[in-house]
């Protein structure tokens, strides 16, 4: 598998976007979808403005076995793309901007808003995402298949992912996450 070159530098050249099951589809068919479309579609989903947008994490690969915790699968599902940073910066990804919503709305206009993270450290549990380092883009992104590796949850979806695309995903590589997350004890 060769690797883009920000990839094989180390991860912090790539953003993640990870997907999910939804009815009734598993989220290994939705990934497959995603590459078969050659493009990750916007959605409004959890954007308190309903703007369409692309969420993704700009965390190191050690931390998204935090985000990635089989107890929060209804929020994330180990299946998605790591697309390369300097192309999603020139589709327009940007950093999100973490502040208390109401702050947000009195120094940024209403349409800029999709862009905020609502952070609440008084707030008892704590509202934080901080650790995910999103950034996001609006609308749909066209995905070029030398600057996107696919993730995995193992082997076994990596086998299924060739398998499904004849042998040559429209990807630069396929990369199970279990070979790269320390057992759990």
């Amino acid at each position: 598998m060769k690797l883009p070159r920000t990839l094989a530098r180390g991860w912090g050249g790539m953003l993640t976007h990870f997907t999910r099951a939804s009815h009734p589809a598993a989220a290994l068919d939705n990934l497959a979808a995603i590459l078969s479309a050659g493009m990750i579609r916007a959605s409004s989903r959890m954007i308190r403005t309903k703007r369409p947008v692309i969420c993704f994490f700009d965390a190191p690969v050690e931390h998204l076995a935090r985000v990635l915790d089989p107890r929060a699968r209804r929020r994330y599902e180990p299946f998605g793309i790591a697309v390369s940073k300097p192309y999603a910066f020139k589709m327009g990804a940007r950093p999100v901007i973490y502040l208390p919503w109401q702050e947000a709305a009195q120094i940024l206009p209403a349409s800029e808003l999709w862009r905020v993270v609502s952070l609440d450290l008084e707030r008892r549990p704590a509202v934080d995402w901080t650790f995910e380092r999103e950034w996001r883009m609006a609308g749909d992104l066209r995905l070029g298949s030398r600057d996107i590796v696919v993730l995995v949850e193992d082997w076994r979806d990596a086998d299924e992912i060739y398998a499904r695309f004849d042998g040559h995903p429209p990807c630069a590589g396929v990369l199970p996450l279990k070979s790269l997350f320390p057992p759990r004890p």
